[in-house]
């Protein structure tokens, strides 16, 4: 389930130890463009799905964390997914994003991740670079993920950790 980062802000200045035990493996983040920007124009936002969807709804105006956690009540076996739907394990509700988009895994007595295209319509990037549907990439701690139009910060839990207190320095 998704959360605004200034509860993750506000639980880690409240008891920074606590916070960092409770954290997931890994998170994705999502910061919304500056409302000086104005939303996307037809041109910037032309990857569009069968739906023929508009631009971006997510992300109003405060950045959102995603936690990368497998549900119970998602089957899919390979580990977790994104998508548009309520079925996914991380929901992405954009119209650029196809309802099973993508997926995060781990290789056994491996400690980084691994993202996998599912063969969605408008693509899947790690740091700039396209994957090639369903063969797995790995994703390493700060980098920019893109699942369709959906830029977003991967952190595993310390890099979010490490990130926060950064921000949080005076």
């Amino acid at each position: 389930m998704s959360e605004l980062l200034s509860a993750h802000v506000s639980r880690f200045l409240r008891n920074r130890g606590e916070f960092e035990r409770s954290l997931p493996p890994a998170l994705l983040v999502f910061t919304p463009a500056p409302l000086s920007r104005g939303p996307l124009s037809e041109e910037e936002y032309r990857m569009k799905t069968v739906t023929n969807a508009g631009t971006p709804t997510l992300g109003a105006s405060e950045a959102v964390v995603f936690p990368v956690l497998k549900s119970r009540t998602n089957a899919f076996g390979r580990g977790v997914t994104v998508g548009r739907t309520g079925n996914n394990d991380v929901v992405l509700d954009d119209g650029s994003v196809s309802r099973f988009h993508a997926w995060f895994s781990r290789e056994e007595g491996q400690p980084g991740f691994l993202l996998t295209d599912a063969g969605s319509k408008n693509g899947s990037w790690v740091g700039g670079a396209r994957l090639t549907p369903r063969k797995a990439a790995p994703v390493e701690d700060g980098a920019r993920l893109r699942f369709g139009q959906v830029e977003v910060a991967f952190y595993t839990a310390s890099g979010f950790a490490r990130m926060l207190a950064v921000r949080m320095a005076p």
